[in-house]
This record gives structure tokens, C-alpha cells and sequence, in this order.
């Protein structure tokens, strides 16, 4: 059975994308499943339906450099009646959810 992916639900392809990017960053989660649960559930949101996700490195407070997973794109912020959208990265540090993004 075949999807053209027009027709594939965004839930389903956000989902597929995010695996993609945990797949390139392998033991940098001790959870995996939870980073794949919470990206996709900010992912789906209408806060985070711009946000797309990719497998990155930051630079630590220490400066250390690590792998993680970045959620780039705009997040929409609505002031005096006028929305915009607002640039952002999100970093889940290796050390989520204990520490945060």
C-alpha cells in the first residue's frame, strides 16, 4: 500500500523525521523514546508546526561541544493584536529532561 506523502498525516511524518535525527545521534539519549515523545508532541502543537528537527551539535557552558537534537524554525508570538514569528533554536541537551532545552 502506498502513500503519496501529501496524503501521509503530519503527525506521521514529523514522527519519521525526528527518528531519522535520533538515529544519527546514537547513545547521546539515555532515553530515547521520551526526546522522540516530547519532539513530536511540540512538533504537532500549533506553537511548534514551523519547528523542524535536526541532528546538531552546541557548545556547553564549559565549552564542550556535543550532539543533540535541535528543533529549528518560528515560533508564532502575537503582540498588541499583531502575530509574528519569531526565529528560535531549541537544543535538548543529552542530559533531558533533567536538564532543560
Amino acid at each position: 500500500f502506498f502513500f503519496h506523502e501529501a496524503t501521509i498525516p503530519r503527525i506521521f511524518m514529523t514522527d519519521r523525521s525526528i527518528y531519522s535525527c535520533l538515529q544519527r545521534l546514537p547513545g547521546v539519549y539515555r532515553d530515547p523514546p521520551r526526546i522522540r515523545r516530547d519532539a513530536s508532541s511540540l512538533l504537532d502543537s500549533p506553537v511548534g508546526r514551523h519547528l523542524q528537527p535536526e541532528a546538531s551539535s552546541f557548545v556547553e557552558n564549559d565549552g564542550t561541544t556535543v550532539k543533540a537534537l535541535l528543533l529549528k524554525g518560528t515560533v508564532p508570538m502575537t503582540y498588541r493584536g499583531a502575530t509574528y514569528n519569531i526565529p528560535v533554536d531549541i537544543y535538548l541537551p543529552p542530559t533531558y529532561p533533567i536538564r532543560p532545552p
